[in-house]
């Protein structure tokens, strides 16, 4: 059976090297290491590209494999997402990953965090801001939807349609808010998410599967180089792996619960083969979800890894689970 593999780089969108506005790619190294493991596993693999390179091989009828796994994450389009797993689906090709729906509610983290809300998760008190282009944004009207939400400094902003913490900011006064909200809205042209900053451990659950028989990994911890508590993950972090992951070492009913509200989330997003919950810990030990991930990044040594080799599992082992699930889902023969 031959895996397919969608991606994009940098060099795809002339996005400068070490640009932090847009750095939501995978790099070579990344790429190079799941072909590696696609073919120990005894799969042939077809690295594909971006959308714009799936599509033109879909066109010339040449897209020589079985099954896509879907590792691209597109540009400057709240619907990024949503365009490969529709085109694939569109043209009938198995894929690997969460459908065109699931990732675009996703990739609102708004729309996401109304339906955690819904389903009795706790996540983070914020207020919504439209996206405005150059009208000035009103700071008396802002403070006051501030007093009404019981937000106080410091607070988080970030834009509603991003991943990777891009846009990401912590600010302390009224000044640094509208400077932030201003940059997210001239560099993204999207709604803006104002929201309580929970000043406490960065957590992450891995999930494998799909429905009935999704399961969680060990619950994971982001820290900095000194083992302590990142204060914000930041885009920094992720391009030039600041911070490092280890399992979490929590109280029992502190993990049951993390892993309870991944799974009811998961689920209820019809999230399939694989993704991530991401929560803080407030300093009681309350869990607040962030957001949902339902196409993580499988990096060496990242998030997922650091979880597999915590219950004595390898990458390749679960990559090919994650691999033959899905092409069972497609009644592939393998």
């Amino acid at each position: 059976m031959t895996v397919g593999l969608t991606y994009d780089l940098r060099e795809d969108y002339g996005i400068e090297k070490d640009s932090m506005i847009y750095a939501d790619f995978c790099h070579p190294d990344e790429i190079g290491y799941m072909e590696a493991a696609i073919r120990r596993n005894g799969f042939d693999a077809l690295m594909i590209g971006n959308m714009y390179k799936l599509a033109d091989l879909i066109k010339n009828d040449s897209l020589a494999c079985d099954i896509v796994l879907v590792c691209d994450e597109g540009i400057a389009s709240r619907n990024r997402e949503i365009m490969v797993p529709a085109l694939l689906e569109l043209n009938r090709i198995p894929y690997i990953g969460s459908d065109a729906y699931c990732m675009g509610v996703s990739q609102n983290k708004y729309h996401t965090k109304l339906i955690a809300e819904a389903l009795g998760i706790l996540c983070p008190k914020g207020i919504y801001l439209e996206y405005e282009t150059e009208k000035d944004i009103d700071e008396k009207v802002l403070g006051d939807r501030l007093k009404e939400a019981g937000l106080d400094y410091p607070l988080l902003v970030k834009p509603n349609e991003e991943g990777y913490s891009m846009g990401v900011f912590l600010v302390n006064d009224m000044s640094e808010l509208m400077k932030a909200v201003r940059s997210d809205f001239d560099n993204y042209h999207e709604p803006v998410l104002v929201e309580e900053f929970i000043d406490g451990k960065e957590i992450y659950v891995p999930i494998i599967g799909t429905g009935d028989e999704a399961y969680t990994l060990p619950v994971g911890r982001v820290v900095s180089d000194d083992g302590s508590d990142v204060e914000i993950y930041c885009v920094e972090d992720k391009c030039y792996d600041w911070s490092h992951y280890e399992a979490a070492d929590l109280p029992e009913d502190v993990t049951r619960k993390l892993e309870s509200d991944s799974m009811k989330l998961y689920r209820h997003m019809g999230c399939r083969d694989l993704g991530r919950c991401d929560f803080r810990l407030k300093k009681d030990g309350t869990p607040v979800m962030i957001e949902i991930t339902p196409r993580p990044g499988l990096t060496e040594e990242g998030p997922f890894e650091s979880s597999i080799k915590a219950v004595g599992r390898t990458y390749d082992e679960v990559l090919k689970e994650i691999i033959l699930k899905a092409a069972e889902r497609y009644g592939l023969k393998v």
